[in-house]
């Protein structure tokens, strides 16, 4: 049996919270789904009378890049933790508009993602393990206490990134002179993007692992015994490569799109990208459940990805920039 501590306060069960991140997530899915289904209703059916010309805006390739702050957003967070990383994209796109302001972005890219997490302590009890020395039965068992001091790891992907996400932009009014055009406008983007695997590297290290056994019959502490495995022991670094499911995100973009010829622009923007699942979820290892002391301090000579979280969902917030062009349209 074990169970998890933080701060020396055994933890026992989790309070149910009413609306979890996931349901939060399914819930700005499914919004964003319906609205996306309902614009292009609106947009396709309506009568040829009620739209003015031209129909639609020209379609746009582009080539885009970006660069951002990423970190784990854990649930339950472990207390005295931390997470933050960088992410970058470089990718191509095609965006085919419907109307004058609305349209679908597709496309491909790679990415990179590098993230170092750290807890400052992981505790767990190994309970009623048996100490072999003692001849008496009575005092021959223990609860076994063992303390990973600032666990940390490093998590190094990379992946291609395919998007499709729904495009909203403020007309840019357009003469026979593009130099008298309204140069700049709003633009907003919404939707999914998925994350294949291309490599996964990881980096997971413990400075000390302490352990100390209680002997509740006695009602005693030992601490310092190391031929059984009680203290303090130097730690290791691990490395290796994990198994990586597919990712994907939920995402949002918003900033101005620039005129600088007649059919080329310029984007600008912000973006935020929330994961709606763990891709290495299945990669963690649950820590604790030690048969005995020198089990616990052989630990740190193999250290995996620990588990010290129901989810891990990575988020990314940054800067984005598009280089667009269309096809030669006529004025208007």
């Amino acid at each position: 049996m074990i169970q998890v501590k933080n701060y020396k306060l055994q933890v026992t069960n989790v309070t149910n919270v009413t609306l979890s991140l996931s349901a939060f997530l399914r819930f700005c899915s499914s919004a964003l789904l319906l609205f996306c289904f309902s614009a292009f209703l609106l947009f396709s059916f309506l009568p040829l009378s009620a739209q003015r010309a031209p129909q639609k805006a020209p379609h746009e390739f582009s080539i885009n890049a970006a660069a951002g702050v990423s970190t784990y957003a854990f649930s339950p967070k472990p207390k005295k933790s931390s997470s933050v990383g960088f992410s970058s994209d470089f990718g191509i796109g095609f965006t085919g508009f419907f109307t004058q302001q609305l349209g679908v972005h597709v496309g491909a890219g790679f990415g990179l993602c590098n993230v170092k997490s750290t807890v400052r302590e992981l505790k767990a009890v190994s309970l009623h393990l048996r100490d072999e020395d003692f001849t008496d039965t009575r005092y021959e068992f223990y609860d076994l206490h063992t303390t990973l001091n600032k666990y940390n790891d490093i998590h190094k992907t990379l992946y291609i990134t395919i998007p499709v996400m729904l495009h909203f932009q403020t007309v840019q009014k357009q003469y026979w002179s593009w130099k008298n055009t309204q140069k700049a406008g709003f633009y907003a983007m919404g939707g999914f993007k998925v994350m294949f695997l291309v490599d996964n590297k990881y980096e997971t290290r413990v400075p000390t692992i302490h352990n100390a056994a209680f002997y509740p019959e006695m009602n005693n502490w030992a601490g310092t015994q190391e031929f059984k495995g009680f203290g303090t022991f130097d730690g290791n670094t691990v490395k290796g490569k994990l198994d990586f499911a597919v990712m994907a995100t939920f995402s949002l973009e918003a900033g101005v799109k620039w005129r600088i010829e007649n059919n080329m622009f310029f984007y600008t923007g912000v973006f935020f990208d929330c994961g709606l699942n763990d891709p290495i979820k299945d990669s963690r290892k649950s820590y604790g459940d030690f048969k005995s002391a020198l089990d616990a301090a052989k630990f740190r000579d193999e250290v995996p990805v620990l588990k010290y979280a129901n989810r891990a969902n990575l988020m990314t917030v940054g800067v984005k920039l598009h280089f667009a062009f269309s096809r030669q349209q006529r004025p208007y």
